[in-house]
């Protein structure tokens, strides 16, 4: 990757972080909902930080900026993954959820769309950011 893909990976990665602390629905941010509910919508009983969506998105993050700092596309390609795949499951869960629990998308807020869209555009950097001139580890 060269300088400037590895800047933009670091950006976007932070920009991950960030979404973990934005309103992912009206009443609560990714760190008020438990990682249950990501397969059980509306189960966020006795949730805590090591617990939460919160946590997974911003490991997802650090493992973002991790691989730009380190050159690693691998890295980079994992935790954009992470990144996509917590907030879609989250959201979809909820939206095709018959249950009580479920929170409508109306409801769903930046927080959640944010995340997955940075993601989807950290997996797209590291598939085209490559430079031949300097080997990565892989």
């Amino acid at each position: 990757m060269t300088t400037f893909s590895r800047l933009i990976a670091a950006l976007l990665g932070l920009a991950v972080a960030a979404c973990a602390w934005l309103p992912w629905t009206r009443a609560a941010d990714s760190w008020h909902l438990h990682l249950r509910s990501l397969l059980r919508p509306g189960s966020n009983s006795g949730v805590g930080y090591l617990t939460s969506i919160g946590l997974a998105v911003s490991i997802a993050a650090v493992v973002i900026v991790l691989g730009a700092l380190l050159n690693s596309r691998t890295l980079v390609i994992i935790g954009g993954l992470l990144s996509v795949a917590f907030p879609t499951i989250w959201i979809l869960s909820n939206a095709i959820s018959s249950g009580s629990g479920g929170i409508a998308l109306a409801q769903i807020q930046f927080g959640a769309y944010g995340a997955a869209v940075l993601g989807f555009m950290t997996l797209i950097l590291a598939a085209v950011a490559r430079d031949a001139r300097v080997p990565t580890a892989r």
